[in-house]
């Protein structure tokens, strides 16, 4: 195998692991460079089988190609649809807001949660007839239920405990509406088909396609992320996010 495909390939597979084991909260893009190198080997190892056979292995390139290209032009156009998603519903007004959780440190916030957290606390006091449905479970390095946890901070920044609700079971962001929406209707007695959704601005256009599944017409409230380097990972994260669902679900 040429250097030009096996030198790229070891080091785009070792810095990709190294990521993934050693850089808190950047493992995916870890994984996605590792792929990139094992394309890089694939590569090479089909460039070696094309003087066995030629006419196969160059057929197989080309192929290769084109479902590459479709691959990257399809995630291009999604990511654009989650950057545009990313900027939320103008002027979103809703009798409830669902806060979708995110990673709780000990008994902490993470940045990610911090961040949508301060916009949280904006919204109500924007809004102090909407309720707030703090939606999260507890994960297995957690203290707390992220929605516990969100409660918490609230409270502490002078938030009216009666304008929060506590949902505490969800572990996944279609969970997290679910189970949002059941705790709405037995508050209320509807089953409401469109609400205010709250959520990093990179989270919402994958959040919006899960709240379809369970009928619901999401208003997107965006979170700012402070950290460029951080949004572009997690942008690639929502990426395959959106790939799966279009996929699997």
């Amino acid at each position: 195998m040429k250097k030009r495909y096996w030198l790229p390939a070891l080091v785009l597979a070792v810095i990709g692991i190294v990521i993934y084991l050693f850089v808190y909260g950047y493992g995916f893009s870890g994984l996605v460079l590792f792929g990139v190198g094992a394309l890089f080997f694939l590569f090479g190892f089909i460039n070696v089988l094309k003087k066995r056979l030629p006419r196969l292995m160059r057929l197989v390139h080309a192929a290769l190609w084109i479902l590459l290209i479709a691959v990257l032009l399809t995630s291009a156009v999604i990511g654009f649809m989650i950057v545009r998603a990313g900027s939320g519903t103008q002027d979103a007004e809703s009798d409830y807001l669902i806060v979708l959780g995110a990673g709780v440190n000990g008994t902490a916030p993470s940045r990610s949660l911090r961040e949508r957290l301060t916009a949280t606390e904006e919204y109500l006091k924007q809004h102090p007839n909407t309720i707030a449905i703090l939606s999260g479970g507890q994960g297995e390095h957690e203290s707390i239920s992220e929605a516990v946890c969100m409660f918490n901070w609230l409270t502490e920044k002078g938030i009216p405990a009666e304008q929060l609700r506590i949902e505490d079971r969800a572990t996944s962001t279609v969970e997290n509406i679910r189970f949002s929406l059941d705790l709405i209707e037995a508050e209320t007695g509807v089953r409401p088909t469109k609400c205010a959704v709250l959520s990093s601005s990179y989270h919402l256009f994958r959040a919006s396609l899960l709240a379809q599944q369970e009928g619901l017409e999401m208003q997107g409230v965006p979170a700012k992320v402070s950290y460029p380097i951080f949004y572009c990972n997690m942008l690639l994260r929502e990426i395959f996010g959106v790939w799966y669902i279009l996929i699997f679900q």
